[in-house]
């Protein structure tokens, strides 16, 4: 995306209901292959991965990691889709990870 159109994006008043945001995800896992999804879901988490290497080496960019935290987050939304998951299921499975992260403090 456009990093000024991001950025205005963000200084808006922009607010939308999650049943919209669910719409959307699910019309655009109709739309476009699930292959197509899943490599663009790989992409973003390099993207990612790329803005935090970055950071490790000084050069933070808090908008442009913003940015491709929202990207990741829009395709794990894509993915959930595309694998059939439903929200208590992954809720359940993110429970489960930080019942064990949980565990970790404790020592």
């Amino acid at each position: 995306m456009n990093r000024e159109a991001f950025v205005l994006g963000l200084r808006s008043n922009l607010e939308m209901a999650d049943a919209d945001r669910r719409k959307i995800i699910r019309r655009s896992v109709k739309k476009f292959p699930w292959k197509l999804k899943c490599i663009v879901a790989m992409e973003e988490m390099a993207e990612l991965q790329q803005q935090l290497s970055k950071k490790i080496r000084g050069y933070e960019d808090r908008t442009g990691i913003l940015e491709e935290m929202a990207d990741v987050y829009i395709c794990l939304s894509m993915l959930e889709c595309i694998c059939d998951i439903s929200p208590e299921e992954m809720q359940q499975a993110i429970d489960v990870k930080l019942q064990r992260e949980r565990g970790r403090l404790r020592e």
